[in-house]
């Protein structure tokens, strides 16, 4: 599991949870370790039993999004489908779950920011195992003789870099994040385009 996540007893789910909605409200920087106790219903001396610092916490939980992610990915890909559903799958369980968890609040960017400053190090793994699995994907697909990079003179990592950038692009409409719906749709529409552009024959 990306981040070395282990484990996570009751009381620490209800901490993260309580963490979490405090953080989708208010944003990182304006959530205090008081404030997560209170919301928890636990002890200041409790909350630190489990988590050391508001770091820690954020830490925790975008491991634990990154393995509820993870499951998604692996639920979608014994789903299979179509090319272009097989990478639809792959978008919405990793991008369309992180939006219905956080798409609503006014401190999305700054959570994304957060994510960079403060969970840098799981974050970068989650990614590079989500591009591979999306790179393993298209491989897959060119072996099967369903896909072929060959006319674009792009090999599958370049692809999927550009399937990314679309993808996350479609977050936004000017600098306000879209609804889950419109995104889902977006989405559909992206990995229809791809899979048409690469498809074989």
């Amino acid at each position: 599991m990306a981040g070395g996540a282990k484990e996570i007893s009751s009381k620490s789910q209800t901490i993260l949870d309580a963490a979490e909605r405090l953080f989708t409200l208010f944003g990182y920087r304006r959530t205090a370790m008081d404030d997560v106790a209170c919301e928890a219903g636990v002890a200041k001396g409790t909350l630190y039993l489990y988590f050391d610092s508001k770091a820690a916490l954020f830490r925790a939980i975008l491991t634990r999004n990154v393995a509820l992610a993870e499951r998604l990915c692996d639920a979608a890909e014994v789903r299979g489908g179509s090319l272009a559903e097989q990478i639809f799958g792959q978008l919405e369980a990793w991008f369309g779950m992180m939006l219905d968890r956080y798409g609503a609040s006014d401190h999305l960017s700054e959570l994304s920011a957060t994510r960079v400053s403060v969970g840098s190090d799981i974050a970068e793994a989650a990614d590079r195992a989500y591009e591979a699995r999306l790179v393993r994907m298209i491989e897959t697909a060119q072996a099967q003789g369903e896909a072929s990079l060959t006319a674009a003179n792009l090999d599958a990592a370049q692809a999927v870099s550009t399937l990314l950038a679309a993808a996350r692009g479609a977050k936004y409409i000017g600098k306000k994040a879209v609804t889950p719906e419109n995104y889902r749709e977006s989405l559909w529409h992206i990995a229809q385009l791809f899979a048409a552009a690469i498809r074989n024959g």
